[in-house]
């Protein structure tokens, strides 16, 4: 057992799995739960809180609204009517009655933003006549005038402020109002003369406690009040609470500023510990029997598993050491059977492809070489020619006799593709290619090239300049100019050989640009390009030179674009040769 401590690595990971991450998470589990306990509560109160806020917040907006439609049913152009309504016990006249619609379509439209109150809104004037809004229950307005009574007396309604609205709490028992045990809060103003000498009649507006009922009832736990100003309650939700049992009660308030009313919330914090307690309680019973079971499986597992892996452990340590002969006993067909023969068939492979690498790298070599510019060498064809060319010599036509010469000048290079050539041989193929070309396209080329002396002689790989010059006439002369011109300026570094292929086409955009760039960078093919002549040339020039061969693309000020090549001399680049990669891929237009 002493020895599978202290060799095993798997039984050293568990331990330190058991020491390092399970203890101390349990630790923390612990010191968390006590500590979360406060923040929890904090959190809680200041949610429940901002909801006790929120509910003042409605309430003081009701009470304003109340408080402008009073005042808006007082100043407005009905006084007159209001005037000569006071007295009036009956409907006796049209008058009367058209006065009566006014007044109660005033109602209607001053209280119409308390629509979501449902209060009960009527007008009493000084003979005890009463005006309702649109649907108004009467005999619920009836009732609330007759409880109130109490404290609205003539006296009273005589003394009233006419610049203040007054509030009662109108309890209410069984059957005695219009819904069954419904309270209600009234508001009155009472409507004076101007003068102030007698009052034209008394304002009622009654809110019934389910409003308030509705807007406590989301609170969740505990219970929520609310008080007058002199603390008498109003009400409270729900009627009855335990929070009298509970040693320790938070309490939270906000005011009504307008009445002067308190909205109180209490609530016991051990309603939110007990849940913590419990959630807590759960996780560490887990993690305890989670933990048990985890090291109970970790002993028995590796017992199994140490042998075996101890064994493909040593087996590894003498292959890397050289012997290349050592392989693993198979014993069995159980997973460490199969992983055995797996072992064993590895250590086959990599012996085979060790003694096979130098030779698939070299062939791959040769083989891509010869691939990116394998065609069928038409000897016949070059003799065809020449046959023509001669003929028309003899003829006269020189013209012709030229053009037959070019194109037998290249289709030699292309059948000497993988041999070397010089920068001045190149050159003078670019003005045969661009005199086959002049004829092709009926176009007026002129090709100028700036070749110092010394670099004449420089060699280059066949045909590494062409495809640059024939992107410039395909893509950069698609809408011909009056006078289209190639300039190939040469020119020599201290690590390598600059050649410039510049035209005035059309150019490109720089989005074209970057893109063109990304795709000679990344050395991949755009998906709707399945011929790329530039990246193919890159691709060789670094497959001879190495990786610091490049091409990049230019915009022209003025007009057209410029491919810049970078040849590295040859004494920098046959250090990094074995580190190009090239693959295959036939050669036709660049992307524009």
């Amino acid at each position: 057992m002493y020895k599978l401590f202290k060799r095993s690595f798997y039984m050293r990971n568990q331990l330190t799995l058991l020491i390092f991450i399970l203890l101390p998470l349990s630790i923390v589990s612990f010191m968390t739960f006590f500590l979360i306990k406060d923040v929890v509560i904090d959190k809680v109160q200041n949610s429940r809180q901002n909801v006790v806020n929120v509910m003042a917040g409605d309430m003081e907006k009701s009470v304003e609204d109340i408080i402008y439609a009073s005042n808006l049913f007082r100043y407005n152009a009905l006084y007159d009517d209001l005037h000569a309504f006071k007295n009036v016990d009956q409907i006796a006249s049209s008058e009367d009655y058209k006065r009566y619609g006014r007044i109660s379509e005033m109602l209607d439209l001053a209280f119409s933003k308390t629509s979501g109150l449902k209060a009960l809104v009527f007008y009493v004037n000084k003979a005890q006549f009463q005006i309702g809004t649109a649907g108004a229950d009467y005999d619920a307005n009836n009732r609330i005038e007759a409880i109130s009574s109490e404290w609205i007396t003539e006296r009273w309604k005589k003394e009233a402020n006419p610049e203040r609205i007054y509030w009662f709490n109108v309890p209410a028992g069984q059957g005695e109002l219009y819904d069954i045990d419904e309270s209600n809060y009234l508001f009155v103003k009472v409507i004076k003369e101007h003068n102030g000498n007698d009052y034209l009649g008394v304002l009622y507006v009654a809110v019934s406690h389910r409003y308030f009922h509705q807007l406590f009832e989301g609170i969740g736990a505990g219970q929520i009040g609310l008080y007058e100003a002199d603390g008498n309650p109003i009400l409270l939700y729900p009627q009855q609470s335990e929070l009298e049992s509970v040693p320790e009660v938070i309490e939270l308030q906000s005011n009504v500023s307008r009445t002067g009313w308190k909205v109180v919330y209490r609530f016991s914090p051990k309603e939110i510990t007990d849940e913590i307690t419990n959630i807590f309680f759960l996780y560490g019973l887990v993690l305890g029997v989670s933990a048990l079971i985890f090291i109970a499986l970790s002993i028995v597992l590796a017992k199994r598993i140490h042998r075996p892996l101890f064994k493909l452990q040593r087996i590894a340590e003498k292959f890397g050491d050289g012997n290349r002969l050592v392989r693993f006993p198979v014993t069995g067909s159980d997973e460490f059977g199969v992983l055995g023969k797996a072992f064993n068939n590895m250590l086959d492979q990599i012996n085979q492809l060790i003694s096979d690498v130098e030779q698939e790298q070299e062939e791959k070599r040769i083989i891509e070489l010869q691939a990116l510019f394998s065609q069928i060498r038409p000897h016949f064809l070059i003799n065809t020619l020449n046959s023509i060319k001669c003929d028309l010599l003899l003829a006269g036509d020189s013209i012709r006799g030229r053009q037959i010469e070019a194109l037998m000048s290249l289709l030699r290079a292309y059948m000497r593709v993988n041999d070397k050539s010089t920068l001045r041989q190149e050159c003078k193929l670019l003005q045969d290619y661009v005199d086959i070309m002049k004829v092709r396209s009926r176009l007026r080329l002129y090709l100028i090239v700036d070749l110092p002396e010394n670099l004449e002689s420089f060699e280059v790989p066949r045909l590494v300049l062409q495809p640059l010059v024939e992107n410039a006439i395909v893509h950069g002369f698609a809408n011909p100019p009056d006078y289209a011109e190639i300039e190939v300026q040469i020119s020599e570094t201290e690590s390598g050989v600059i050649i410039q292929v510049k035209d005035n086409g059309i150019g490109m955009e720089e989005a074209q640009i970057d893109r063109l760039r990304t795709i000679l960078k990344e050395e991949t093919y755009a998906q709707e390009n399945r011929r790329v002549g530039l990246l193919n040339t890159l691709r060789r020039l670094r497959l001879t030179y190495g990786p610091n061969a490049t091409i990049d693309v230019l915009r022209n000020e003025d007009a057209g674009t410029t491919f810049i090549m970078f040849i590295p001399k040859p004494e920098e680049s046959n250090q990094q040769r074995e580190q190009a990669e090239y693959i295959v891929v036939d050669d036709d237009k660049c992307p524009r």
